[in-house]
Order: C-alpha cells, then sequence, then structure tokens
C-alpha cells in the first residue's frame, strides 16, 4: 500500500483556517451564467456529474484537513469521495427573483461554517435557479475552506462551466490530474521569491507606527452576518476608467482604493462623523506569476500574501485633489509590495502569525478568542484587484452555457469583528470591471453599506466628468 500524502500548512494558512472558526476568511467564487439559447435549462443531474469530473481531476477537493497538536495538513482521500460532495441546488424558478434576494441567498449560502472533525471535505458549491425574461439563468456558488485564492476560485467556476458544456454536448471530458501543490513559504523558497535578507526587511516593517483604522461605531446599527452586493460596470464606463486613469499615469488598483476611501468619507460626513487624520489600506498580493515559473490559477491553495500601510497625515486626508491621492496611495502600494526588499511578505511571514494562532490554542472557547483579537484589528478596509489574469488566461470552451459575471470574496461574520469589515474585490471580465462589496454587518450596518455602494458610484462618474 502507498504511503498516504499529507500537505503541511504554513502559519499564514493556519491563521486563515482558525479564522475560518468565526465565519472569517472563507474565499467564496460566484459566476452568473446562462444558456446561449432561451429554451436551454440546466439538468441538476449534469450539474453534479460535472462536479464528480471536477473533483476528479483535483487533488485537494478530494482532500481533508488532518489537525494535530502543533501542525495542520491537507491529506487526500484514497477512495472515491463524491458521497462527501456538498452541492445544493435551489430552485427559485417559480418566483419573481430579484438581485437582491440573489445576493441575500449567496450571502447565507458563503456563510456556513465547514467542519473538519469527519474527513469532510474542504469546498462546497451551490446552484441558484432562477427565471429572467422568460430564461433560465444560474448563479454559481463555490466556497472554500483554507485550499483557495481569488485566482483559484474564479478559475474553478469557468473550468465547471466548461464542464458541463462537455457534458451536454457529450464531448470527453479533460481529466488531467492537478495535484496539491506546496504551500507558500516552500514555493517562495524554492523558486528564489525569498531571499535570507527578506527576513531583516520583515522585522524592521513590524516596528512601523501604523495608524488603527477602524470603522466608526456610528456606522453600526446592532446587527450580525455578512452582506454583500455584486455588480459591474459597463464596457464604456470601464473603458474611460482604464483610459482616464492612464492618462493621470494611476494603476486601477490605485484608482479604486482612492474611490474608496473617497466614498466612505461621503459616507462619514453625511452622518457628521469624524474622518480619521490617517487610515490603513489592507492589502492582498498574488504571488502566481511572480513565481519563476509561474503558477497556474487551477492549481490549489493560498499564494497569497497581505500587506498593511498606513497614510500620513500630511500627504493624504483633504479629499481635495483625487489624482494626486491616487497617485500617493500608488506609491505607498509599490513600497509596499515589493519583491526585492521583501516588503510583501511583511505578514505572510512574520511571527505575529504566531501569537494569531496561539491565541486560538490558549483560549477557552472562541469567544474568548473573538474578544482578544478584536482589539488587534488594524484596518477596517481591504480591497483586492485580480485584474484581468482570469479573463485572459483561463478560457470558456464554448458549449450551451456562457458566463456573463464572475466574482469573488472573501465572507465575514465574526462578532466582534476579528478582520476587515469592508472588502472590495475587483476582477475584469469580457469587457467589464466586476465589483464585489462585502462587509461584517456588525462593522457596518446594512443601512449604511447601501449608500456606501451609492457614494462609490458617485465618486467613479465624478472622477470621470
Amino acid at each position: 500500500m502507498s504511503e498516504q500524502k499529507e500537505y503541511i500548512l504554513n502559519t499564514f494558512e493556519k491563521m486563515v483556517i482558525n479564522a475560518s472558526q468565526c465565519g472569517d476568511y472563507l474565499v467564496m467564487g460566484t459566476c452568473f451564467f446562462q444558456g446561449r439559447d432561451l429554451n436551454s435549462k440546466l439538468d441538476q443531474n449534469i450539474a453534479f456529474e460535472a462536479l464528480k469530473k471536477l473533483q476528479i481531476r483535483h487533488e485537494i477537493l478530494r482532500s481533508y484537513l488532518k489537525v494535530s497538536e502543533s501542525s495542520m495538513y491537507f491529506v487526500p482521500h484514497d477512495f472515491d469521495v463524491s458521497d462527501k460532495i456538498i452541492f445544493e441546488w435551489l430552485d427559485l424558478s417559480h418566483e419573481e427573483v430579484d438581485r437582491e434576494k440573489l445576493m441575500s441567498e449567496t450571502g447565507k449560502f458563503n456563510s456556513i461554517l465547514f467542519s473538519h472533525g469527519n474527513k469532510e471535505l474542504l469546498w462546497r458549491a451551490q446552484i441558484i435557479e432562477y427565471k429572467k425574461d422568460n430564461q433560465f439563468k444560474y448563479v454559481l456558488n463555490f466556497v472554500f475552506f483554507g485550499i483557495a485564492d481569488g485566482m483559484f476560485s474564479s478559475s474553478i467556476l469557468v473550468e465547471l462551466v466548461n464542464i458541463i458544456n462537455s457534458l451536454e454536448s457529450r464531448q470527453e471530458v479533460d481529466l488531467t490530474r492537478v495535484e496539491i501543490t506546496e504551500n507558500m513559504n516552500i514555493l517562495c523558497q524554492e523558486r528564489g521569491l525569498w531571499k535570507d535578507s527578506h527576513a531583516e526587511m520583515v522585522r524592521k516593517m513590524n516596528q512601523r507606527d501604523l495608524a488603527k483604522f477602524n470603522m466608526s461605531n456610528g456606522l453600526k446599527d446592532n446587527e450580525s452576518g455578512f452582506q454583500l452586493d455584486m455588480f459591474y460596470l459597463d464596457n464604456g464606463t470601464s473603458s474611460k476608467i482604464m483610459s482616464v486613469s492612464k492618462q493621470n499615469k494611476v494603476r486601477l488598483t490605485s484608482y479604486f482604493y482612492a474611490a474608496a476611501f473617497y466614498a466612505l468619507k461621503k459616507l462619514y460626513d453625511e452622518n457628521k462623523l469624524v474622518f480619521p487624520d490617517r487610515v490603513t489600506c489592507e492589502l492582498p498580493v498574488c504571488l502566481r506569476f511572480r513565481y519563476e515559473p509561474k503558477l497556474d490559477f487551477n492549481q490549489s491553495r493560498l499564494h497569497t500574501t497581505m500587506v498593511l500601510f498606513s497614510t500620513e497625515k500630511e500627504n493624504f486626508g483633504e479629499f481635495k485633489n483625487f489624482w494626486e491621492d491616487s497617485r500617493y496611495l500608488q506609491g505607498l502600494i509599490v513600497e509596499n509590495t515589493s519583491t526585492e526588499t521583501g516588503t510583501l511578505f511583511s505578514l505572510s511571514h512574520s511571527e505575529d502569525l504566531e501569537e494569531f494562532n496561539k491565541v486560538f490554542q490558549n483560549c477557552k472557547n472562541l469567544d474568548e478568542a473573538l474578544e482578544i483579537l478584536s482589539q488587534g484589528v488594524m484596518s477596517d478596509l481591504a480591497l483586492s484587484n485580480l485584474g484581468a489574469y482570469v479573463n485572459d488566461n483561463v478560457k470558456e470552451i464554448g458549449g450551451v452555457y456562457t458566463i456573463d459575471e464572475m466574482f469573488c470574496t472573501d465572507p465575514v461574520n465574526s462578532k466582534p469583528s476579528i478582520s476587515c469589515g469592508l472588502i472590495i474585490h475587483l476582477i475584469f471580465w469580457k469587457g467589464k470591471i466586476m465589483i464585489d462589496l462585502g462587509a461584517n454587518k456588525y462593522t457596518i450596518g446594512s443601512k449604511y453599506f447601501k449608500r456606501y455602494k451609492q457614494h462609490l458610484l458617485d465618486v467613479i462618474n465624478e472622477t470621470l466628468a
């Protein structure tokens, strides 16, 4: 009998697993797809068969979490575990369904906590069927427990719809196996991304004077749970944003981070709240195309680091010159995401992560851990820009169904909150900028969340006027 494989988790992955017990850091991928023919209706059995094929392809989708006293491992089951697949088919085709209803159901499904006591799988899927303009339409949701980043969760969506198309046309499905990669720390070492000199930079970064930027209590409304809104900017608006940003020598990540702060300032002002004179940004950094050789998007695990950096009040905070503020943020982003100096490892390779994980080990229960960790949240606004990488590199094969919209986010449910309270994810798909707003209701109440979205759209329009 062959020896069972085990893939050890690094400290960053263990942090995500621990936080997931509280409802945070579950990685979610969502796409809206529909038939090219008005009469196309997906059979639930075909969808489940596609999930089984997907599981055959991906070793990580056949794996479970093994926890020992000091370590965690991903361990593949060595037999067919298709009976363990958690798949929900939600038929809403017989009722009136608006976008808000779809968002509510998606948010609920993506907030369900995972269990790992009986070698359960580390993912689940949902398809929502509904009708609009007399045509069947579908929302596909994937949720992952510590095994995925935005690139992986997005590519899996395309892959599943491709398999569905192959099954519908009775074509052979590609069952090329995709094994689990080593963890981020090991790959950084093996592929030369991590240098010994970076350890000193990580220590230096941990001594910075970061501002504690948390949402005002005036935006709370005695609620809890995860709320989200998914929408896109049309082709013309998306193209204009890219054009005007280029003219002003600003990258899209910097543009949207500035827009996010300008919108938040509007929200504070209309509620007569004092906006802080320094803010702290939280930003994920994808390593997949920084590795050499690069790592495909369909290869699993977290290959994303996180960085934190604060603005200085003499450089940012007047909200009078949008493009100047965008360029300032861009400079900070470049400085804090460098592979040469190692600033991009300031959190992923920090000893502070060990302290975070020890809280879970040493506390009597999750409530005690939540109370302690909630005091350490440094930023309540995170932005992630996946860009056009999935659009350009993960191709639809064509067939009955086509993907119209693509989104990803990280549900946040902890109460009190132990991670970022408001999260913005961007992805470019088929000529449009897709925006996923996610928030912890404990941090920002529902009515304020809706106003924030409107302010964000207003700021975007103002920059293009």
